[in-house]
């Protein structure tokens, strides 16, 4: 056994700790922090400000005594936490308020400002929204008053809970329009869950306000629900009418259209569609200046550009992806698959030298990362991962070893975070790893960075590395 790894029998009570538990919970943690409660609400709060998440999580808490309120509103609002924290938070907050959960929440999302944390606004809302339609229902002039008085984030909550309150958009949108809310109602759109009925029923009337409209907040927030309520090949089409060079959609609607687009699964792209809207992109790139190339939208059109180059003819797809190379990054997406312990990717490949950001997206609920590794490596940085524990330091990051076999990683990502790792791919060619060292998560959650010494040579005839764990071939670049 390597030195500093670990045994079996700690991997093992390390693996056996429930996923979804405060990360700190696990072997080895340092003491709870302690917060004297009998101080005033505004030392309170500057006491608890002072933690880290790791230890917000491990501050002594019961539900059933009002003094330990402040805590629970803070697992509720703090930025990054995990959403079985927050359904702790908003039981404990609404028994102890004698009000709905709907209250506590709607009362949540006013402490936020989202122009500072829209994930945790859109997290707060998405909870809120997934209650019970019967739940809903019976709340319904609690969120008609929501609507028409609170601030923004609150009242586009508010506007989703009476549509699925109703089972229809009707009655909301007629109040939304009347009172000049009806972005603020679009921005509830992507919250709405599973209600793909009520999302379908909206399509229409987003179309025609988008083609009537020249209110850009408006245009912006119509664009961005589009994706979520007909994902088809007319939409696809609608979309990317906006980023027609020739055409006046402003930056953020732009941004909407890249966002939407990619909500539209291949099967539903319009053949003669996609190479246009590849051109587009490229276009829109090309106008970018060099350095905020790497800002969030521009990696998103690149993102978009690369999905899109995919699907071209070969000859087209080598055009495609070598005028984004010279535009910047090699831009890899890498998702994970809810309830699965899997990335959505299997294998990607970059370039010997050549600059790379990784975005990792953690649709999961559980905790993930992505650690990249040596050749060969997957086993023991998985293993060795486990003894690396969550620490109130700031710049540590939870279950990646100090070892040289580690080339680049991401924070741990909570559900719903998403982070980006940009580094230098390694100059000498091979069939690099990547893993979650969550502990036990690297069984499954693995992958592997094919490292090229020339991009453009490998696309003209490809080959596919092997799976580290069984030896063979992938069959295939992505889990289905």
């Amino acid at each position: 056994m390597m030195p500093g790894f670990a045994s079996s029998a700690v991997l093992m009570a390390v693996m056996a700790v429930s996923p979804g538990a405060p990360l700190a919970r696990v072997v080895g943690q340092e003491p709870a922090p302690k917060i004297l409660l009998d101080q005033s609400p505004r030392a309170i709060e500057y006491q608890l400000s002072r933690l880290t998440n790791d230890e917000l999580t491990r501050v002594e808490r019961q539900p059933a005594d009002p003094k330990y309120r402040p805590i629970y509103v803070a697992l509720l609002t703090r930025k990054g936490l995990a959403k079985p924290l927050r359904d702790e938070a908003v039981i404990a907050l609404a028994k102890m308020d004698g009000a709905s959960q709907s209250q506590v929440l709607l009362d949540a999302l006013g402490k936020l400002k989202p122009e500072e944390d829209q994930q945790t606004a859109d997290q707060l809302a998405a909870i809120l929204l997934a209650q019970p339609a019967e739940t809903l229902r019976g709340q319904r002039d609690l969120f008609g008053k929501a609507a028409a008085d609170a601030q923004l984030v609150t009242r586009s909550a508010a506007y989703g809970a009476m549509m699925l309150a109703d089972d229809d958009s009707a009655q909301a949108w007629a109040a939304a329009e009347k009172a000049g809310h009806l972005a603020d109602l679009l921005r509830s759109v992507p919250n709405l869950g599973k209600a793909d009925e009520l999302r379908g029923k909206l399509a229409a009337p987003i179309v025609a306000r988008l083609a009537a409209t020249k209110d850009a907040a408006t245009r912006t927030a119509a664009v961005a629900a589009l994706g979520f309520t007909r994902p088809d090949a007319a939409t696809f089409d609608l979309l990317a009418r906006e980023l027609d060079p020739a055409g006046a959609a402003d930056p953020a609607t732009r941004a909407a259209a890249i966002a939407s687009l990619q909500r539209i699964p291949e099967a539903a792209w319009p053949k003669t569609g996609i190479e246009p809207l590849a051109r587009a992109v490229v276009a829109m790139l090309k106008e970018t200046p060099a350095e905020r190339r790497t800002d969030p939208d521009a990696i998103s059109a690149a993102q978009l550009g690369e999905k899109l180059a995919v699907a071209l003819p070969d000859d087209s797809k080598r055009a495609v992806r070598r005028d984004l190379r010279a535009l910047g990054i090699r831009i890899i997406t890498i998702d994970t698959l809810p309830e699965q312990l899997l990335y959505d990717l299997k294998w990607f490949v970059v370039e010997a030298g050549k600059p790379v950001q990784i975005v990792l997206v953690n649709s999961d609920t559980m905790p993930h990362n992505v650690v990249v590794g040596q050749p060969g490596s997957l086993r023991e940085i998985g293993i060795a991962g486990a003894t690396v524990l969550p620490t109130s330091d700031p710049a540590a990051k939870a279950y990646v070893p100090d070892s040289p076999l580690v080339l680049a990683a991401t924070r741990l990502l909570n559900g719903g975070e998403t982070d980006r790792l940009n580094f230098t791919a390694p100059s000498t060619p091979g069939e690099y790893v990547y893993l979650c060292s969550f502990p036990g998560h690297w069984l499954r959650m693995y992958g592997v960075m094919l490292v090229v010494p020339d991009l453009e040579a490998w696309e003209a005839k490809p080959t596919e590395p092997s799976d580290p764990m069984t030896k063979q071939p992938f069959g295939g670049q992505r889990h289905q």
